[in-house]
């Protein structure tokens, strides 16, 4: 009788070995992979896996995400999908503006502007406007333009502020240095045959050459 039970514990044994090499290998030493939302294809020969950059073959795969491919070792998927944002940068397209939102919904625009960069552009667009408006205040003040630029340029509204508590140094009835007067001609004449205007001493249209009727005496007559 014991002869016969060492018999019949062999006996299962050798057919539980039997079941495990059969079905695989048993349920606590299977990999729990990750399910994969992106379409699969095969992967073709020349492609590297972009998790660890081992030459593929067309037994490995490549996901599709966003319109690319991402050629990856068939162990790698898993290690893929876990940090998709990590691998998925380098297929980015690379720019300082803009990026791509790989948890964007489908359908949604892929291109965004960075929060960080956004930022930075409102920021300049401030200082471009106070730094105009700073070196025009001081311009008008008879002060030098280029400093009070870049105070109004850096420092926006209270740039802009402290322009406007600075003393003027331009007289009067004068005009600020770095501005230019713009001549312009008092009660101008129209030529009868064109209607081109022309100054009021002038004996003949500057446009057409027709003769004119002065009505005013020329500097160089009065000299």
């Amino acid at each position: 009788m014991g002869v016969s039970s060492k018999a019949f514990l062999t006996l299962v044994v050798a057919l539980g070995f039997l079941a495990i090499g059969f079905w695989g290998p048993p349920v606590w030493a299977q990999k729990t992979e990750t399910p994969c939302q992106y379409p699969v294809v095969s992967a073709k020969i020349g492609e590297r896996c972009a998790v660890c950059g081992v030459a593929l073959t067309e037994k490995d795969v490549a996901l599709i995400v966003r319109g690319r491919r991402v050629p990856l070792d068939k162990g790698m998927v898993d290690t893929f999908l876990n940090d998709q944002e990590k691998y998925f940068s380098e297929k980015q397209p690379k720019g300082a503006l803009f990026q791509e939102e790989l948890q964007a919904p489908a359908g949604a625009a892929q291109a965004g502007i960075s929060r960080g960069w956004f930022l930075f552009g409102l920021y300049v667009l401030a200082g471009l406007i106070g730094g105009g408006l700073s070196a025009y205040q001081a311009v008008s003040k008879g002060l030098g333009s280029i400093p009070y630029f870049f105070i109004g340029f850096f420092f926006n509204v209270l740039g802009y502020l402290y322009v406007l508590s600075r003393p003027s140094l331009a007289v009067a009835g004068t005009i600020p240095a770095g501005l230019v007067k713009v001549p312009t001609t008092q009660a101008p004449s129209a030529c009868p045959t064109c209607g081109n205007t022309n100054h009021p001493s002038a004996r003949r249209c500057a446009a057409c050459g027709g003769h004119l009727q002065p009505t005013r005496q020329s500097e160089v007559a009065r000299a």
